[in-house]
């Protein structure tokens, strides 16, 4: 009987969240009808291009000019981009949620060409996109540098709910994996320089 009951209630909750996800998303789309898309569309478009442009920058200057710090800091957005694709890939395997235009397509159409059919949960352009941000929070914490690489990612996260490929709470989700992940790759990065400092001092 309690496990009726709490089967219930998860399966209600689960309902009433798909509900107000598909609502919220619906208020940020707007009509099923043509519309002017074409700035959300070139936001989007730009995620994958930036996020592997940062750590290549940083990289090919760190090893040109033989600076350590833009190595690490190369290696870092490396890795939480890596990082973060791949816990974005799993999970995506592992919820099988599907997108908005699959699910509801009398509700939504996806307005991106060659969208593919791809499972929705997390967002994995948002996740890059906070990656990047973050990245770049940590390593030149200036108001005119952490102000518009959040602005970027969160309009890259905007772009793809407007675009109607991934609901809200898969935004949010991309949001928390893409800044844990670039905040984990520096937490490792770290570790590993103070391990390799302790062990030159000895």
């Amino acid at each position: 009987m309690k496990k009726s009951l709490l089967f219930l209630c998860l399966f209600s909750w689960k309902v009433s969240a798909q509900n107000t996800d598909t609502r919220l998303l619906q208020d940020v789309y707007g009509s099923i009808q043509p519309t002017n898309v074409s700035t959300s569309k070139f936001i989007s478009a730009t995620t994958k291009p930036l996020s592997l442009a940062l750590p290549a920058g940083l990289l090919i200057a760190g090893f040109s000019t033989k600076n350590k710090t833009l190595q690490q800091q190369g290696w870092q957005a490396l890795g939480g981009f890596v990082i973060g694709t791949g816990i974005t890939q799993v999970t995506k395997r592992v919820v099988l949620r599907d997108r908005p235009f699959i699910k509801y397509p009398t509700l939504f159409a996806a307005r991106v060409e060659g969208e593919e059919p791809q499972y929705s949960f997390p967002s994995g352009h948002t996740t890059a996109a906070f990656s990047t941000a973050t990245t770049l929070a940590i390593n030149y914490r200036k108001w005119y540098v952490v102000v518009p690489a959040y602005a970027w990612a969160g309009a890259v996260g905007y772009s793809r709910m407007r675009l109607g490929v991934h609901y809200p709470s898969d935004v949010l989700a991309g949001t928390v994996t893409g800044a844990a992940s670039a905040w984990l790759s520096y937490k490792i990065q770290q570790k590993w320089l103070n391990r390799t400092k302790r062990k030159s001092a000895n």
